[in-house]
């Protein structure tokens, strides 16, 4: 199947944040888009040529784990997102593929401010200790490759049971932080930097354009704690932050160089 932009024609419906309200019914099948980034990759010339997008999808938000809703309770600690790249011809694997990609994948890095990390740092990739790779769309984090359903676990997610989507590559997150990892006196604070990679099977893999986004909950004090989540919109850039090259050719437990790996 070709998962370029007829795909997103079909599946997308496209809405802004203003328009939701805590009566309306949302579609359990429409992915609704917050933000799209456009995705390039550099050419021998040194021009920029767009291979396909980077759809975030209207955030939602949760409480560590259950209840979610597009309309933040005053219980949420957290926020969910799903996140698409969808090739267009240039950039499809079947396609034109200008850039000579075998498979796409996704590396997302996090930074908090919150207390408590065991066997995790402030700035790091987001994987789980157990990754020898750095790509997020690995088995036990949800996601989905080309026509797949949408993550089993609905009780962070505002939909009712597993839909279908189609896009190259979608990961789908749900970050939350309680009150007991808080500060006395400061908000909590997690952001992340999302990157499509362009994986090769004979070449260096290649760092491709990315979004930041995350969330923010603000220290109200007394009895009251930390306010509900706000969402951090994303930022769209054609290329991977100075700490997010940092961060990853320096993380100490995972085997990968993208500039130096050559399969």
């Amino acid at each position: 199947m070709d998962i370029s932009l007829t795909p997103l024609i079909l599946l997308v419906s496209l809405w802004h944040a203003d328009l939701l309200s805590a009566n309306e019914m949302v579609p359990d099948n429409e992915l609704l888009l917050n933000k799209v980034c456009p995705v390039s990759s550099p050419m021998p010339s040194l021009t920029q040529e767009s291979i396909g997008i980077l759809a975030f999808s209207q955030h939602w938000y949760h409480d560590g784990g259950d209840n979610a809703a597009y309309q933040a309770r005053d219980n949420a600690t957290g926020v969910g997102i799903e996140i698409h790249f969808l090739a267009n011809d240039n950039g499809f694997v079947k396609g034109r593929n200008v850039a000579n990609c075998q498979r796409y994948r996704i590396i997302q890095l996090r930074q908090t401010n919150i207390k408590n990390l065991v066997n995790e740092l402030p700035v790091q990739i987001d994987i789980p200790n157990t990754f020898s790779l750095p790509f997020y769309d690995n088995h036990t984090l949800e996601h989905g490759h080309g026509m797949h359903q949408t993550p089993k676990d609905n009780q962070d997610k505002p939909w009712a049971q597993s839909v279908m989507r189609a896009s190259s590559v979608a990961i789908y997150d749900t970050p939350y932080v309680s009150d007991a990892y808080g500060t006395e006196g400061e908000d909590i604070r997690v952001t992340f930097e999302t990157c499509v990679v362009c994986q090769r099977e004979q070449g260096y893999d290649q760092l491709l354009s990315c979004g930041s986004w995350g969330f923010q909950r603000d220290y109200m004090g007394g009895m009251t704690g930390w306010a509900e989540p706000e969402f951090i919109p994303v930022q769209c850039s054609v290329k991977p932050s100075d700490q997010y090259l940092t961060t990853l050719d320096n993380a100490e437990r995972i085997d990968y160089r993208y500039w130096l790996d050559w399969r």
